[in-house]
């Protein structure tokens, strides 16, 4: 049984601050300190991944800023394997196939526009407002859940603070979950006790993974109608003009696509 685990680092536990996740300098004691949580929080997951009967785990570093570094930095359970994102002409996720009995999150953040998330984003974090699929705001969760869902492959589970929870139980009601914290404020958070959240994270995946057969897999009626909302005009002006793209307002462009695979393909930047 294969599983695979995208992981980010707003939703881990132990990381209440943005220089954790985002720091500029590589050696920043912040940034260490960040991607030892994550490595932490993997862990976790990857032991109760094995709890449940997996004989396979791959693992995807989904977080921007470590340009998939961060298990060269630190350690991951020696019995996963790295997978890729590949960000070619298309964005493609390595490892999802029908093969994977589920997918998982864990450090997932709230959507963009999530009163009392902590760093709730989607995609780039102060630059996009909204994001929306057929007029439904969404954000990371829920186009992975889409990218899976195109292999016929579940969402099983997600770790993150109360308001990413809080998402997943409206969204994907069969998901399993465990908070790691509370949002106090966009920058601002109540951490729970790492220790009992890492145990929660073990003892939750492994009953995700036991109770799959109640999952679903999300999908949707192509085309797909896909708007962004940039929080300035000029965001929106670097991407007008595209193909197939139009301008509904100043900081909003939208699109179509007629595979789920390409929800991560947002209008590129034109060249200068």
């Amino acid at each position: 049984m294969r599983i695979g685990i995208m992981t980010d680092m707003e939703g881990l536990a132990g990381v209440d601050h943005w220089e954790q996740c985002y720091a500029e300098d590589d050696d920043a004691a912040t940034y260490r300190h960040g991607l030892e949580q994550l490595a932490a929080d993997t862990n976790a997951a990857v032991a109760g991944c094995f709890d449940a009967g997996a004989t396979e785990v791959i693992v995807w570093d989904g977080h921007g800023r470590n340009l998939q570094q961060a298990f060269t930095r630190v350690d991951l359970d020696p019995r996963a394997q790295l997978a890729r994102v590949v960000a070619e002409k298309s964005v493609r996720i390595e490892g999802v196939d029908a093969d994977l009995a589920g997918v998982l999150m864990i450090g997932q953040h709230a959507m963009a526009g999530t009163t009392r998330a902590f760093l709730d984003h989607t995609q780039k974090p102060k630059d996009v407002c909204r994001f929306t699929i057929n007029g439904e705001e969404h954000g990371e969760m829920s186009q992975f859940a889409l990218y899976a869902g195109a292999a016929g492959v579940p969402l099983l589970y997600a770790a993150g603070d109360e308001c990413l929870c809080a998402e997943a139980a409206r969204l994907f009601p069969w998901v399993h979950t465990t908070a790691t914290k509370r949002g106090t404020g966009w920058s601002t958070c109540s951490l729970y006790p790492v220790h009992e959240v890492r145990a929660a994270i073990r003892r939750d995946v492994a009953d995700a993974i036991r109770q799959r057969a109640d999952a679903q897999t999300w999908r949707l009626t192509m085309p797909l109608n896909l708007a962004v909302e940039f929080a300035w005009s000029a965001l929106a002006d670097e991407r007008d003009g595209a193909p197939g793209v139009s301008r509904p307002h100043a900081r909003v462009l939208a699109w179509t696509i007629d595979d789920p695979r390409l929800i991560y393909d947002w209008p590129r930047a034109r060249k200068q």
